[in-house]
C-alpha cells in the first residue's frame, strides 16, 4: 500500500516540476525553439523510417491531447510539439525500462533467498534506501518525459539502471519473515 502511495507521490512530484518549469520560465520563445530542436534531434536517432513515421503519428496524437492542457500554461505551440515528441520517445523506452526493472527485482529475490537461509543479513535501512533510489529514478523518468526543458532523453538509460539497482536493494533487504 505504501509503495503505491509512494509511486503516486513520485508521479505528482514529476508533474509538478514539469508545470513549474513552464510557469517559471516566463517568455518561452527562445527556449521553445531550443526544446523543439532537441526533441527533433532525438527523433532523428530513430533509424527505421517506418518507426520514425509511427513516432510522428503518435506524437501528433499526443500533441492534440496536450494542446488543450498546455495552452493555459504557455501559448507557444513549439513547447507542445516538443513535449509530445518527448513523451512518445520515452514511451518507446518503456519496455526496456520495465525489463531492466524486472531484472533488478529478480536480483533482489536472489539476494533475499540468501538472507532467508541466514547466509546474509537483511537491512531495513538499505531497503528504504533502495526504495528511495527506485522511486527517485521513476520520478526522474516521468519528469524527463513530461517536460520540454528537461535533460536529454539519453539520461533515461542511467535512470533505468538506478531504478533497477534500487529495486534490487529494496527487495533484497526486506526482512525474511515478510
Amino acid at each position: 500500500m505504501t509503495l503505491t502511495i509512494n509511486v503516486i507521490v513520485a508521479l505528482l512530484i514529476a508533474i509538478g516540476l514539469s508545470v513549474g518549469q513552464f510557469l517559471i520560465g516566463g517568455r518561452h520563445e527562445s527556449k521553445a525553439a531550443h526544446a523543439l530542436a532537441s526533441a527533433e534531434l532525438a527523433l532523428g536517432t530513430v533509424r527505421d523510417p517506418l518507426a520514425r513515421q509511427s513516432v510522428q503519428v503518435t506524437a501528433a496524437d499526443w500533441e492534440g491531447a496536450l494542446s488543450r492542457i498546455l495552452r493555459v500554461l504557455s501559448p507557444e505551440q513549439a513547447l507542445v510539439r516538443a513535449t509530445a515528441l518527448r513523451i512518445t520517445l520515452a514511451q518507446r523506452l518503456l519496455p526496456v525500462g520495465l525489463s531492466i526493472l524486472a531484472l533488478g527485482v529478480m536480483a533482489g529475490f536472489l539476494r533475499r533467498d540468501r538472507a532467508r537461509d541466514l547466509v546474509l543479513y537483511s537491512s531495513v535501512t538499505f531497503s528504504y534506501v533502495g526504495k528511495f533510489l527506485a522511486l527517485t529514478a521513476i520520478a526522474y523518468g516521468f519528469f524527463v518525459a513530461l517536460s520540454p526543458f528537461a535533460p536529454p532523453l539519453w539520461t533515461l538509460y542511467p535512470a533505468m539502471g538506478v531504478a533497477a539497482s534500487g529495486a534490487a536493494t529494496y527487495v533484497g533487504n526486506l526482512p525474511p519473515k515478510l
